[in-house]
């Protein structure tokens, strides 16, 4: 049997180390080209940047609604004026020409038509030029707000509030209000008032078209939710006439009573200039973020572990320099609105099986961990993990050792 060209080998070999380079190469881009259109990329994204509520002292009565009503109730549809027509007088026939002159005209001055044996009436209709439509809307977006009755959390009810303003002397069409759609996945919207005319969904936006405010006055709208997910942020509307000229836009900060503590929506820790969304996980780090193991504390109830990458293709590096933390550096986690200072009170490396750093804890703490030690190719793994314990700011200060693992066998 003849032996292959060596040439031709060494062909071979190289194209066999390059299909392997692509592939290496291929697999994390694909990968990540479907995490960034995946929900959870989404998620992380608007946990990212989740927005400080202003917040609101509670009232003394728990069932009082927060929510200021809206100052001016919209007139029900029946007792609204029909739209008046423009008035355009009509050209009147004329009658037969007349040859009299005025008693007053100067008779050296005034024209005599020629007599005409058939009176000619002027019955042609005259065609006026149709009215432009202005550019600019002339109603006006003067005010909206974003307010949560309830201290944000599932099943929280929130409004959202809008005036519309109409300065002219003529009752306005219909107003449409416009919602992103990518903002509506954690809100479910109940009610409006008033009544919604009709709704479509297109082009990215959710469209509700209400009845116009009357001459003069004022329409109140008024959209009322409940979240079905762990979401603060207001939507960027926009409010348009009849004729989808821009009445205005608006994105009302979030107002809310106090948040009690919740699943961390992000981290920043300043020594590694990090700011970074944090999704839930069964145990994997996500790509490119952060990951709160689903199951561990809401964020200063107890042990709440988070878990990114080290380091290797771009996105599987979020925790790349976590071995660059020291006891004493700040941590801090963001949850429903509202910022928790942490210090770093432990570091340490272990095996990868031991996994005691992530057991619950009686008192605050936030663990985090990524890969370390040696790259095993065979078991496509890290030989060892690190874990960094941090503590609420001020228990830290008061009693470093307050946060230590629950002992289960006592």
């Amino acid at each position: 049997m003849p032996r292959p060209r060596p040439s031709l080998v060494i062909l071979a070999t190289g194209l066999g180390v390059l299909l392997v380079g692509a592939a290496i190469v291929a697999v994390p881009w694909y990968s990540g080209v479907r995490w960034q259109d995946s929900p959870e990329a989404a998620r992380a994204e608007r946990n990212a940047e989740a927005p400080t509520p202003i917040w609101l002292t509670p009232a003394p009565e728990s069932n009082v609604n927060v929510s200021a009503p809206p100052t001016q109730a919209s007139l029900p549809p029946t007792q609204l004026p029909a739209s008046a027509p423009t008035q355009i007088a009509a050209a009147q026939p004329a009658g037969p020409l007349s040859t009299a002159q005025p008693a007053s005209a100067n008779p050296a001055q005034v024209y005599a038509p020629p007599q005409l044996s058939t009176p000619i009436a002027l019955n042609a209709r005259i065609a006026v030029a149709p009215t432009a439509t202005p550019s600019i809307s002339d109603l006006k977006l003067t005010d909206s707000a974003f307010t949560f009755d309830d201290p944000p959390q599932p099943g929280a009810h929130v409004h959202l509030t809008l005036t519309v303003h109409n300065p002219t002397e003529q009752h306005s069409d219909r107003v449409t209000v416009g919602l992103p759609t990518n903002w509506l996945p954690g809100y479910k919207l109940e009610t409006t008032t008033p009544s919604v005319l009709d709704g479509t969904q297109a082009s990215g936006m959710l469209s509700l078209s209400f009845d116009g405010p009357d001459a003069g006055s004022d329409l109140d709208v008024s959209l009322d939710f409940v979240t079905t997910d762990e979401v603060i942020d207001s939507p960027n509307l926009t409010v348009s006439d009849a004729f989808g000229r821009q009445v205005g836009k608006a994105h009302p900060p979030t107002q809310a009573p106090p948040a009690k503590p919740g699943p961390i929506y992000s981290i920043d820790i300043p020594r590694l200039k990090l700011h970074s969304g944090v999704v839930p996980v069964d145990w994997e780090p996500p790509l490119f973020v952060v990951g709160q193991v689903r199951g561990t504390a809401n964020v200063t109830l107890g042990n709440s572990v988070l878990v990114g990458h080290v380091r290797g293709a771009p996105g599987y590096n979020v925790f790349d320099h976590l071995d660059q933390l020291q006891v004493g550096d700040a941590v801090v986690a963001n949850s429903r609105g509202q910022a928790y200072d942490f210090v770093v009170t432990e570091t340490e490396v272990l095996p990868e099986e031991d996994t005691s750093p992530t057991d619950a804890t009686k008192t605050g703490r936030l663990t985090l961990m990524t890969c370390a030690g040696q790259w095993n190719p065979v078991a496509q793994d890290y030989s060892d993990r690190l874990w960094v314990v941090a503590q609420p700011a001020d228990a830290a200060r008061a009693a470093p050792d307050a946060a230590r693992p629950v002992d289960h066998k006592n």
